[in-house]
């Protein structure tokens, strides 16, 4: 394809590069993000946007040099998929499903208990998943080959340095806007300018153009429509889309009286604000009133203590906080995640629980609060914590999945006083749940839970309690919602740890819920890429690419989860560590231009060593060296292996025949990779780093065919630039 008008000058191609790779991340970024809002069903295979992504560079670097110019239709792809994104609620797609959804807590998808889907309807999903991840990846067809052109004029390295420097500023710019808690017709504008710089084509400007009539007028249109004359506003936090609706009783004669709000997450009711001040509480009957009163009062009503001390995690908007200090705490600290739902309790709820001055609010991940706290408490509370997304667009893990361990249930028992007591609320539609977090929390206390079963037709309640400050307690006494539930401590179940953190998985296993989209994706990617790959498929350098690829994005996935783990499953976690592993990458580049005698043997020696330390050693051992020595030396530990591999691909890319097929090889493996984090479901998440240890060592075949002759030549170039 040829280069735009404005790249005729060779110190153009510099800045078309930059520009374009930005362009590449911050679109991938902002459908990953988008997508799994929309249809809710993504969220639960957030691998599969970045497949799509990754597909679409992949065929767009294999397809550089063709005589067709697929750029044009990136943005008019890109244009279609977010116009059926932003209307996916009005053509019912927010609640696709091709499972029982309760099966695997798949939270959101609008269903009652045990729903099974008919034949038609998950093909229908599936035709639908199908169709979004297509026009997706045709999305980054074009922007992949319009960036392999720009490869083409510049010398491997610079060009790739150019390349992750654009990703590095595209990544940022995400970030930037949802820190800035914009909404997505923000986003869909700023695509749109990225896609203008690079071309002046009629579809650039129409992305411009919806995403200001998105924002202005048709997403307050639908949100209105859908929610009906309770809407109020809709804002985007760095995890969610909230909507805020005015709260009513289910009562028929009390339905025109509002007694709070309702806090909508990704469309899902996930948190209600309730209005249970004295002079609003007598606006309702008794019935209404006992019910107000006692939806945030379980540990206090059910268990009949009065614990001064008390730690929520998962404060969300403050309705526990206020119920805590209703029944007499003296102090209370108070933990979620979410900035925006904090700052809506802040500002909504009518007791004003966050103002109080026994209050100590801590905007953070829940389990790095309780690996960091030194205090001890009377009571701890484990809220409806949040299960409706992943927090990397790396990884399959949900924000939530380390908090309801074994080793975070017994570091929470450190916390508890003499006479503590853990509370758990937690939504339970199956016996294998039940018994998972029953079981976890018995082994964590050493004592027989006190536990709880409620179901009202729909939902599933479990309400369980553990702590030394039970044996003071009457059980005949206590009266938690629903009727006792016996805790089975025989169950084979598997309980949820820091290595095997999937709360929602029936067993270890890669069920067929997971399986089949995989399926579905790797067959249509295979189709897709194997023709066009076929010319270097005898080019030994190319499978080095291909295995460097698949190892890099095994290597990231496991440093995601042992980083979350020090530093918490947050969204800024998540973009310091992406923007560290591009930082170390250009840094690979500089050192691999700059030093010549590097040998990729040795790199590779060390590249292994330092994974068989990363894997060796967990963060679980890093914690005695206290909090800040810990964590540094974590990062050290986790990032080192990805500086490794960034050298080692630099050393070897910048003496490749064919810059844009590697890079199409090293896309393909990087899909692979993708696909094998779901292992991790099966094995563990530690497992992971011994199989990115065995692919790196599988490395050094193809290293020895290829390496010498291409490192010559890559040198030789390096002096002659000299």
């Amino acid at each position: 394809m040829k280069v735009e008008a404005g790249a005729q000058n060779r110190p153009n191609y510099a800045l078309q590069l930059f520009m374009a790779s930005a362009l590449s991340l911050y679109v991938e970024l902002l459908l990953i993000r988008y997508i799994a809002v929309e249809v809710h069903i993504f969220a639960y295979f957030k691998n599969l946007a970045l497949m799509a992504c990754f597909l679409g560079l992949g065929l767009g670097f294999a397809w550089t040099g063709k005589k067709f110019n697929l750029f044009p239709w990136s943005g008019t792809a890109f244009f279609g998929l977010v116009t059926l994104l932003s209307v996916a609620l009005v053509l019912h797609w927010q609640a696709l499903t091709f499972v029982d959804p309760f099966q695997f807590m798949l939270f959101g998808l609008g269903r009652v208990q045990d729903y099974t889907p008919t034949m038609a309807e998950s093909l229908k999903t599936l035709a639908i998943m199908l169709l979004i991840f297509a026009a997706a990846t045709f999305t980054f067809v074009g922007i992949g080959q319009y960036i392999g052109a720009l490869f083409e004029r510049l010398t491997p390295l610079k060009a790739y340095s150019l390349n992750v420097g654009g990703a590095l500023f595209g990544s940022a710019l995400y970030t930037l806007l949802c820190s800035l808690e914009t909404p997505p017709g923000v986003w869909i504008v700023v695509a749109g300018v990225l896609f203008l710089l690079l071309r002046r084509a009629p579809s650039h400007f129409a992305i411009i153009a919806f995403g200001l009539v998105h924002m202005l007028f048709l997403a307050p249109f639908i949100a209105r429509k859908y929610y009906g004359p309770d809407y109020i506003e809709t804002v985007w936090s760095p995890y969610y889309r909230i909507d805020l609706v005015a709260s009513r009783p289910a009562l028929q004669d009390e339905k025109n009286r509002l007694w709070g709000y309702d806090l909508k997450v990704n469309y899902d009711t996930f948190q209600t604000i309730l209005d249970c001040r004295k002079e609003n509480l007598q606006k309702f009957p008794p019935v209404v009133q006992k019910a107000m009163l006692a939806a945030f009062a379980l540990p206090y009503d059910g268990l009949k203590i009065k614990p001064r001390e008390v730690l929520i995690l998962a404060s969300g908007n403050g309705s526990d906080v206020a119920a805590a200090l209703r029944n007499g705490a003296e102090h209370v600290d108070a933990v979620d995640i979410d900035p925006v739902l904090t700052r809506l309790g802040k500002t909504l709820h009518p007791e004003k629980p966050y103002l109080d001055p026994r209050v100590h609010l801590y905007v953070m991940d829940a389990r790095t609060y309780l690996q960091t706290c030194k205090n001890k408490y009377d009571l701890i509370v484990f809220a409806f914590l949040d299960s409706h997304t992943a927090f990397s667009s790396l990884s399959s893990l949900r924000t939530d999945n380390y908090v309801f361990t074994l080793e975070s249930y017994k570091e929470a028992m450190k916390l508890l006083k003499d006479r503590g007591i853990i509370f758990v609320n937690f939504i339970c539609f199956k016996d294998w749940l039940w018994n998972r977090q029953t079981n976890a929390l018995a082994q964590a206390s050493g004592m027989m839970p006190v536990a709880f079963y409620d179901f009202n037709g729909n939902v599933g309640v479990g309400s369980m309690a553990a702590g030394p400050g039970l044996k003071d307690l009457d059980a005949r006494g206590i009266m938690l919602p629903g009727a006792p539930r016996t805790v089975d401590t025989a169950s084979a179940i598997a309980l949820a740890t820091d290595d095997w953190p999937f709360l929602f998985l029936p067993s270890r296993e890669l069920t067929l819920t997971y399986g089949l989209p995989l399926i579905i994706v790797l067959s249509f990617s295979a189709l897709l890429v194997a023709r066009e790959l076929r010319a270097g498929i005898s080019e030994s350098s190319n499978w080095l690419m291909l295995i460097l690829g698949m190892g890099f994005m095994l290597l990231e996935v496991r440093a995601m989860a042992d980083l979350s783990l020090l530093f918490g499953s947050t969204w800024y976690v998540n973009s310091c560590v992406i923007s560290a592993v591009l930082v170390m990458i250009l840094i690979g580049n500089l050192t691999a231009a700059r030093v010549h005698w590097l040998k990729p043997q040795l790199l590779l020696v060390l590249l292994v060593l330092s994974l068989f330390a990363s894997t060796l050693i967990k963060p679980a051992d890093l914690l005695p060296l206290g909090e800040l020595s810990g964590r540094l030396s974590g990062a050290l530990l986790y990032l080192m292996p990805a500086s490794f591999a960034a050298l080692l691909f630099a050393t070897l890319f910048k003496g490749v025949d064919s810059p844009t097929r590697a890079l199409a090889f090293n896309i393909v493996g990087g899909i692979i990779g993708i696909s094998l984090e779901y292992l991790s479901m099966l094995f563990g998440v530690h497992f992971l780093g011994w199989l990115c240890i065995l692919i790196y060592a599988s490395a050094l075949v193809p290293l020895m065919v290829s390496a010498p002759r291409k490192l010559a030549l890559s040198e030789e170039l390096s002096l002659s630039s000299d």
